[in-house]
């Protein structure tokens, strides 16, 4: 069972990924720039796994304050940025996701394991 580990930056909350520009909802500047720098982060560090297959991972959220904020609505993005970025080929692999919270740190960070597993259980 290969084993993959990436820090990324603190992501935009989910409502705040998308708005709405002439009638139509495209991805706000928030989400442009957190996708941005997951891809250049990546592509840096020569990460672009395209791992495919069952893949299970678990995010360590280090938040940036104390300030009280829903777990579920810090997975779209990073989820998002990893299949842009090229470590993952779909979201969808994901057979087995764990999140938790982590120590407040400066500017926040996500703390990310990825492993690629024959079953899900």
């Amino acid at each position: 069972m290969n084993e993959y580990h990436l820090k990324l930056p603190w992501p935009p909350q989910t409502n705040h990924l998308y708005t709405i520009a002439r009638g139509r909802k495209v991805k706000s500047t928030k989400g442009r720039d957190f996708n941005n720098a997951v891809i250049n982060q990546i592509t840096k560090a020569n990460q672009q796994y395209n791992l495919s297959g069952k893949l299970k991972i678990k995010i360590v959220a280090n938040p940036p304050d104390r300030r009280k904020r829903d777990l579920d609505n810090l997975l779209k993005a990073p989820l998002d940025a990893l299949t842009q970025s090229g470590v993952i080929a779909d979201d969808s692999m994901f057979k087995s996701i764990k999140i938790g919270w982590g120590e407040k740190v400066k500017d926040g960070s996500l703390d990310i394991r990825i492993w690629e597993i024959d079953d899900v259980y």
